[in-house]
């Protein structure tokens, strides 16, 4: 075993592990949520990697994303084709085909709604737990 092998991780499916601001049980209804980096899998990633298979069969996609801020950087991508989505940014509403790549700066207050179509959804958080998110009222 070499000196780098903790730093090769398999994914795995976060199942019924809560995701704060989000309900899990509405968002595994278009596709399970897969864990591809976090703390608990590597100890020294200062990155949490998830993806959402998508699959909206009755548009427009449900409710699952409550209005929330970090205090860390965000980014969702969309790296291929075929999902409408919506982004809220403050107080800012964008309808986004993908793909496309969302930046969310530190404390800006965001969610997300997937409208239609299907594919993959990757979540880039930096180092934070997400239960650790900032509270409803933050500003931003």
């Amino acid at each position: 075993m070499g000196d780098y092998d903790k730093y090769i991780v398999k994914p795995f499916d976060w199942a019924e592990r809560p995701l704060i601001h989000h309900d899990r049980e509405v968002m595994d209804g278009i596709g399970p949520l897969m864990a591809f980096l976090n703390t608990d899998m590597v100890g020294d990633a200062d990155l949490n990697i998830f993806i959402h298979h998508i699959d909206v069969k009755n548009p427009p996609g449900p409710d699952y994303v409550e209005m929330h801020a970090h205090e860390v950087s965000q980014a969702y991508v969309f790296p291929l084709p075929g999902i409408t989505f919506e982004v809220t940014l403050g107080d800012e509403v964008h309808r986004v085909e993908s793909p496309a790549t969302v930046f969310i700066p530190p404390r800006l207050r965001h969610t997300v709604k997937i409208i239609e179509g299907s594919g993959i959804e990757v979540s880039i958080v930096r180092n934070e737990k997400y239960e650790q998110s900032l509270a409803e009222d933050a500003d931003g």
